[in-house]
């Protein structure tokens, strides 16, 4: 299991998103979206990581203040729905499990 953080700038407000995956090819697929924007069209990437987990991830963090957490699948879905209402024709397949 892995965990990617990402740091967006969107016109001066920071969007911070970590999301839960199950493996480097995801990592990377996840690394070529961000590095495209974040979850709105004028969010550029600015700083991220990606971790490798050994346990459970909890799914409730907890002190983290401005703090987005996803799984794989959800934060490609959120990327895909901000594409198509901005008019942005790419569209990355979910993988299923």
């Amino acid at each position: 299991m892995w965990l990617v953080y990402f740091r967006f700038d969107d016109q001066g407000a920071v969007r911070t998103y970590h999301i839960r995956t199950s493996g480097r090819a995801e990592v990377d697929t996840l690394l070529k979206l961000a590095e495209q924007r974040g979850l709105s069209p004028t969010a550029k990437l600015v700083e991220y990581a990606a971790f490798i987990v050994s346990g459970t991830i909890k799914l409730k963090p907890m002190l983290v203040p401005n703090f987005h957490f996803y799984e794989h699948q959800d934060w490609v879905m959120r990327w895909n729905e901000t594409a198509n209402t901005s008019g942005g024709k790419q569209n990355i397949a979910i993988p299923q499990k």
